[in-house]
């Protein structure tokens, strides 16, 4: 095999998705109403990640340029208040993070980091608002589930931020 064919080979986006890929797609709550065929074009956009056990994936203030699917690991998202980390939420497999730069251009406003060894899968921002555009079917479903998602996530978080804060009362 010469040497432009094994580069076509190894960066060919455009394979078939197998079917472990499209079922783990399928089980992410985000993309569970998309079609196979709207799968495949998501997982031509994706690229893996691998993180070791304790490695920083990013630190609050990074800009927000991905959206991430636990494929397998642990991810734990944290604030620091001082001296102090405070868990947000620790993640599984089939769990995503990342999503409100798909909404806005800002920084992180948590950290996060691998808690085990962990691979991801990362689709960075750019690339799903221009599938969203080129595919506004499935950018709508898309999106409702994201901000379903977003909409638990910030409800799940006041009510830590409370219990926090009766903690702190109490203490």
């Amino acid at each position: 095999m010469n040497l432009k064919k094994l580069f076509e080979n190894l960066f060919n986006k455009n394979k078939a998705i197998d079917q472990m890929e499209y079922e783990f797609f399928k089980s992410v709550d985000i993309f569970n109403n998309l079609s196979k065929s709207e799968i495949q074009k998501l997982n031509d956009l994706s690229l893996i990640r691998h993180f070791k056990a304790r490695e920083l994936i990013f630190r609050e203030k990074y800009p927000h340029v991905v959206l991430y699917i636990i494929k397998s690991g642990q991810v734990n998202l944290y604030l620091s208040i001082g001296r102090e980390k405070i868990t947000i939420k620790d993640l599984t497999a089939k769990d995503h993070f990342g999503e409100i730069g798909v909404f806005v251009d800002t920084t992180r406003i948590v950290s996060a980091v691998a808690t085990v060894d962990t691979e991801l899968i990362a689709l960075k921002h750019s690339d799903i608002r221009q599938y969203i555009k080129a595919n506004p079917a499935a950018g709508m479903k898309i999106l409702y589930n994201l901000g379903r998602a977003m909409s638990n996530d910030l409800t799940e978080s006041y009510l830590q931020v409370k219990d926090y804060e009766t903690k702190k009362q109490n203490s």
